[in-house]
């Protein structure tokens, strides 16, 4: 019982993890994007908005599906 327990917390941390770390990969890449648009429009700054997006969403979507109904069913 407690062998099997042991694995699914070890998913859950690393999917906790990994979402956090995509949503704050996320966060600072608009932030840099932010950053390059104050100085104009650029190819560069529409590509961090873009990949920043990406990356927001891939956080929300690994915690949305795995991290919050795990911890919600505990």
């Amino acid at each position: 019982m407690v062998s099997e327990s042991i694995p699914e917390l070890l998913e859950l941390l690393l999917s906790t993890l990994l979402a956090a770390g995509l949503t704050v990969g996320g966060a600072l890449t608009e932030q840099a994007a932010l950053a390059d648009l104050s100085g104009g429009v650029s190819a560069f700054a529409a590509w961090e908005v873009y990949m920043g997006l990406v990356l927001l969403y891939a956080g929300y979507t690994l915690a949305s599906r795995r991290v919050f109904p795990a911890l919600g069913s505990a």
